[in-house]
């Protein structure tokens, strides 16, 4: 990687995570409620019958609701726990938020002791956390590459989920770095024209 790419990135993440830690409950939660309705009205979120989706932190769009409406609709649900001393996520099913415990980068997951395997070829739909993305469906997550190495052990539809503002004109990424399909935002789901899966 370049030393000027790396600059880009740094600078990318700085600016887009300040702008996500000003972001009020009074702006965040709407935006949330916006979201999960366009998520519920989508064709591909209606068919799937297992998602994968990570529990959100405090200043990411709340995944919680989602989760709910998931289960509420009798999907199958899974989500990341990540493997201490590796790069490599294992992934469990989750049926409640109860026996939750931070993982390795302060991410709730299930206790060790609750985890019920789950494989990257039985998801349909995967939900995926990020610092900013473009409408080429570049993506710029955290640094540590957990998710560009679990995307491409599966065929599932690529949802990335961001805030409007996370949305920017071009994320800086290298050939390695996995493409989304599509971009939930509260103004809508945003199409990706690298499409691998029909939109409605």
């Amino acid at each position: 990687m370049s030393e000027q790419l790396l600059l880009d990135k740094k600078l990318t993440r700085q600016t887009v995570l300040k702008q996500r830690r000003a972001y009020t409950v009074a702006e965040k939660t709407p935006a949330e409620q916006r979201m999960l309705k366009f998520l519920q009205d989508w064709e591909v979120f209606r068919q799937a019958e297992t998602i994968h989706i990570f529990i959100s932190k405090a200043d990411e769009p709340d995944t919680a609701l989602i989760i709910e409406s998931a289960w509420e609709s009798g999907k199958t649900v899974a989500v990341p726990c990540i493997l201490p001393g590796t790069f490599e996520l294992f992934h469990s099913q989750l049926k409640s938020f109860e026996n939750l415990c931070s993982g390795a980068l302060g991410v709730l997951e299930p206790s060790p002791e609750v985890r019920i395997a789950m494989t990257p070829e039985s998801f349909d739909l995967v939900i995926i956390p990020g610092v900013a993305f473009d409408r080429h469906g570049g993506r710029l997550g955290y640094g540590k590459g957990y998710y560009d190495r679990f995307l491409e052990q599966t065929c599932a539809f690529r949802l990335a989920i961001a805030f409007d503002f996370q949305v920017i004109e071009k994320v800086p990424t290298e050939k390695h770095d996995v493409l989304m399909n599509g971009i939930l935002t509260e103004a809508g789901i945003i199409e990706v024209n690298n499409l691998e899966l029909p939109l409605p």
